[in-house]
């Protein structure tokens, strides 16, 4: 029963790790060729095609999360692999960043291909590359790349990292502080529905969504549930308690309508009482901050000044701060999971899709 589940799933693209703390959601980037365009997260936006894949969640994009634990692995044809970066226009650039990872097969020969004239020129190559390794291939300016690994017979590569850079500033790619966090909630999905992330609109309250609603999880037989006010809340990644609230009061009805009806027609320019309810607050460093909110409970011990560990429990999902708090009812039970990066919540300026995008690969610890 447990395989035929997991078959189910893995026909409609979910991904499956070995990590209890990787979100079950679908792979959102195609396979042979897509758009990384985070906004101002990931400088400049690019189009990348690649020459094979034989696993969903092992494309291309992996090379582009800076994270050594995901992988682009080929095919194993005897053809050379090869990907396309496109940034659309002219860049500056100067180095190759490669990680070939320890599952690969070795690589007798990388280079550097740009297009000239319609025809791929090779201006760079080098042999039997190993490891993590960064290339000096000149300063040259072009819009359009081609990484190439030549193949002496039919094996597969895994390639764990690629970068394009110009210095040391990334032209391809995510800052490493933006992934490899694990998701709150163990075995949690990844909601499908565009109102649960950040920025959708919330005419109700005149406002806008700056979190991820996360509303259920697989249970151990592999079946979709609704969390519970049981369910534990795990920190995504180490850093420093910077809010804690143990002196939270549920509001009433009366006070849960009134500000709602007030903030319906009023900007908010304080938040006094809200609808987060009892909240911890995670400091991570790098500009990277993660908010949890609507919680039942908060774990004995997380208090301001407390550092916690990637994986740490810091309290269970609720529904404080809702409606149903104030009506005494077990609904609206969910976590509200905030990330903010350097001022500004995650998915402010992005696509609903693109937010996907970046969501996979943040939650790739």
């Amino acid at each position: 029963m447990k395989l035929l589940i997991l078959l189910l799933l893995l026909q409609n693209c979910y991904v499956f790790t070995p990590r209890e703390n990787r979100p079950i959601m679908k792979n959102y980037f195609p396979a042979l060729e897509d758009e990384i365009n985070f906004g101002r997260l990931a400088h400049p936006k690019f189009q990348y095609t690649i020459s094979s894949c034989v696993q969903p969640e092992n494309c291309a994009h992996n090379l582009f999360d800076s994270n050594p634990h995901t992988e682009w692995v080929s095919s194993k044809e005897l053809t050379d692999e090869w990907i396309i970066i496109d940034f659309g226009s002219k860049r500056l650039m100067n180095k190759l960043e490669l990680e070939i990872s320890a599952n690969s097969s070795p690589v007798p020969e990388v280079g550097v291909q740009v297009l000239y004239r319609g025809e791929w020129k090779t201006i760079w190559k080098f042999t039997n590359p190993t490891g993590k390794q960064t290339y000096f291939f000149g300063n040259i300016d072009a819009s359009t790349l081609k990484i190439y690994f030549t193949k002496l017979r039919p094996v597969a590569y895994s390639i764990a990292d690629l970068k394009i850079l110009l210095n040391e500033s990334i032209l391809t790619g995510i800052s490493t502080r933006l992934t490899n966090y694990i998701f709150p909630i163990s075995r949690g999905l990844l909601p499908e529905d565009d109102y649960s992330l950040p920025g959708a609109p919330r005419k109700y309250r005149n406002g806008i969504h700056k979190g991820l609603d996360i509303s259920y999880r697989l249970n151990s037989k592999g079946t979709k549930e609704l969390l519970t006010k049981s369910t534990p809340i795990l920190a995504i990644q180490d850093g420093v308690v910077v809010r804690a609230d143990w002196d939270y009061k549920p509001m009433t009805l009366e006070e849960y309508t009134e500000i709602t009806t007030y903030n319906q027609s009023n900007p908010v320019t304080y938040v006094h009482r809200d609808f987060g309810g009892r909240q911890v607050w995670v400091d991570h460093g790098q500009g990277v901050m993660s908010a949890y909110n609507h919680l039942s409970s908060i774990e004995t011990g997380i208090e301001v000044g407390k550092k916690v560990k990637k994986g740490e429990k810091i309290g269970t999902v609720g529904n404080s701060g809702l409606k149903a708090e104030a009506t005494g009812t077990n609904e609206q039970i969910h976590l509200h999971l905030e990330i903010w990066i350097d001022g500004e919540f995650l998915g402010n300026d992005l696509s609903p899709i693109q937010t996907r995008k970046l969501l996979q690969l943040f939650f790739s610890g």
